[in-house]
């Protein structure tokens, strides 16, 4: 099974197993969002992941000879290969894939948390430049902070509003009416708590955060 991670034209970003045929999808795949057809770029992932099987031709058995004897074949130099005539070397082969695909894939590694290093390493294997793919993972990297600020906010804002919970509940003698309904209260306001800490660390420390930034 190859892990496939896609990030859609309206934003979604979604992930699947797959077992591919021939290094491509065995089905068609869609955002669940959208609905938006994703079996391209599912494809352009896997060629990066999974080359295409070899299919040229295996070289011919040598003929025996008239009088019967074998035929001693001198060794060859087995660690290079000669490449088969008539069998060209696809770019899939190599992992290589189209700028924009090449772009689609850096976007989503950043988006699940992968060191900018590494992208910027991915984005040099598909024939970006340095200084192309420095300021391309630059650009992605800042805006994966910012959506994770905002995310951070709302966590806390969120967060906050929870764990008034049980202080409301307990100046409205809820204790007296149902333990229970007290218990439950207090969970939703320790569920709170929870919210403003994680907040707090998206905020003032983006990058420990990994994993997909959408909701």
């Amino acid at each position: 099974m190859v892990s496939v991670k896609i990030e859609c034209g309206c934003g979604q970003r979604y992930a699947f197993d797959v077992e591919p045929v021939e290094g491509r999808m065995n089905a068609a795949v869609a955002c669940p969002v959208c609905g938006a057809d994703g079996t391209a770029a599912a494809n352009a992932v896997l060629a990066t992941k999974v080359p295409p099987p070899f299919t040229g031709a295996p070289a011919p058995l040598p003929s025996p000879s008239p009088s019967g004897t074998h035929l001693r074949v001198p060794e060859t130099n087995r660690s290079a290969p000669p490449v088969p005539a008539g069998v060209k070397l696809d770019a899939r082969a190599l992992g290589l894939v189209d700028r924009d695909t090449a772009e689609i894939e850096a976007r989503a590694k950043i988006s699940w948390g992968d060191s900018q290093e590494d992208v910027i390493k991915y984005l040099m294997l598909q024939g970006f430049s340095v200084d192309d793919a420095s300021e391309l993972v630059a650009v992605m990297f800042k805006e994966r902070m910012a959506a994770l600020r905002i995310k951070g906010t709302k966590k806390i804002c969120l967060g906050v509003g929870l764990m008034f919970v049980p202080v409301i509940a307990w100046f409205s003698h809820l204790a007296a009416i149902s333990l229970k309904l007290m218990g439950g209260a207090i969970g939703v306001g320790l569920w709170g708590a929870w919210l403003v800490l994680n907040g707090i660390i998206m905020v003032v420390a983006p990058k420990l955060e990994k994993g997909d930034v959408a909701d």
